[in-house]
């Protein structure tokens, strides 16, 4: 009896989050919270003691909030925007090329971030502008953002995985980023198959939507990046695409960097591209070749981090109440009950749980993750595992009506938001398909 209410809290939490009530994740963590607290008795100075302990499980990744930041002001000095410039001046004509690498901006540039919805404001845009509303690239597109913002250096899902696996969020992806590899590859085919199908038909009409306009469902989206005036030189065609190659250059310095300053560093024996070097680097070279004064950087990185550290304190706070629920021994209780199933079964139960769950619930990913992941470790499940469990949050986000970068892709394509979940249904559980495989077949061997 005592195992069966420790289960109870986390069941109401998923209740609280799923359709009809969809309370706020923090109003759903609460009510959990009060309930472990009653059910297990803890005092007034225990359950203080709990809430702290577990808002540091997140708050202190430093590195997530300075990948991020740095992100945040290379998409504010238009680095985004002149990497669009030049894959439109090389493919020309060839949409369906265009298509392809616009989809790979987004997973790399998101992936840099940490943020979809950002990214997308930005790209979602230019690809309608290119391609129109394709149903193969908007599903490109989100095939590509889940999977990079659940494996990012700078997304505050990261830090908890890794956290959880007890590895930098740096080593976590490092870890993940084959596989994350992958679903690029995967976004950037359909994207170009779709396309090319659409422009051999003769229907393909860009930027020319029949939906209604977007809406973001009672949510805000966010911002759109501000750019950076750039001076240039005479406005002619070597010209214009010699400046675009140059105010693109920091976005491939910083994924460079990203893909191979671990390795450079245990190569070399000096940590020159750390968590806190890499980001100190990239902004030196945009300063220098953008011609921003350091002021208007310092400004930039300051403003580029709000957005991460509000939404790794909310998930901090949704980790207190979650902290609560293992004190009474919640997680133990759960693998207590399923005990008796293979680890590879259980990851497999736990994989489809997670996107399901996503579905109707993942305005915020990681807090799925936080549900999710205790109980595979209570299991013993390996740790390894840990991040296709965020992939697979992910990869259900994007079919979710409650998800910001859902709302974001909406916006930029110009239609409404289930129409993008409609668009998305048939493809992303093939798409958690490949990730349940990944995970059974290849990884942790």
């Amino acid at each position: 009896m005592k195992q069966l209410l420790a289960v109870v809290p986390i069941l109401v939490i998923l209740v609280m989050l799923l359709p009809p009530f969809r309370f706020h994740v923090l109003v759903a963590g609460l009510i959990g919270g009060v309930l472990a607290v009653a059910i297990g008795g803890l005092s007034a100075p225990k359950v203080t003691e709990l809430f702290f302990a577990g808002m540091t499980q997140i708050l202190d990744i430093k590195s997530v909030m300075l990948f991020a930041a740095t992100a945040m002001v290379l998409a504010r000095c238009g680095c985004t925007n002149a990497i669009m410039e030049l894959m439109t001046r090389w493919f020309g004509t060839r949409t369906e090329l265009i298509a392809a690498a616009m989809v790979l901006v987004q997973a790399t540039a998101t992936y840099m971030a940490g943020i979809g919805a950002a990214n997308t404001l930005v790209t979602a845009p230019l690809v309608f502008a290119a391609v129109g509303f394709n149903p193969l690239a908007v599903v490109g597109m989100s095939i590509v953002s889940g999977a990079s913002w659940a494996t990012s250096p700078s997304s505050a899902e990261s830090a908890y995985i890794s956290k959880q696996m007890g590895i930098s969020a740096t080593d976590y992806a490092s870890y993940m980023l084959p596989y994350t590899m992958t679903f690029w590859v995967i976004g950037a085919l359909l994207a170009w198959y779709g396309v090319r199908r659409y422009r051999l038909a003769g229907r393909l009409v860009p930027g020319i939507s029949t939906q209604p306009e977007g809406q973001l469902a009672n949510r805000a989206a966010p911002k759109a990046p501000l750019e950076v005036p750039v001076t240039s030189g005479p406005v002619t065609d070597i010209g214009a695409g010699l400046s675009a190659a140059r105010r693109a250059t920091p976005f491939f310095v910083m994924l460079l960097l990203i893909l191979v300053g671990p390795p450079l560093n245990r190569t070399i024996g000096i940590p020159l591209f750390s968590a806190v070097l890499l980001p100190l680097w990239v902004l030196l070279i945009t300063a220098l070749l953008l011609q921003v004064h350091p002021n208007r950087i310092a400004e930039m990185f300051v403003e580029g981090g709000l957005t991460i550290l509000r939404y790794m304190f909310l998930v901090a706070l949704f980790l207190g109440f979650i902290r609560m629920l293992s004190e009474i021994g919640t997680f133990t209780a759960i693998a207590g009950l399923v005990g008796f199933a293979v680890p590879a079964i259980v990851l497999a139960a736990a994989l489809v749980v997670a996107f399901l769950i996503a579905i109707p619930a993942a305005a915020y990913t990681v807090a799925i993750d936080a549900l999710i992941i205790p109980v595979l470790g209570a299991v013993g499940v390996p740790v390894w595992a840990y991040g296709f469990v965020g992939i697979a949050v992910a990869q259900g986000a994007m079919m979710s009506p409650v998800q910001i970068n859902v709302a974001a892709t909406a916006h930029g394509f110009k239609t409404d938001i289930l129409t993008i979940v409609r668009n998305n249904a048939p493809y992303m559980p093939l798409a958690f398909l490949v990730t349940l495989l990944m995970a059974t077949f290849f990884a942790g061997r």
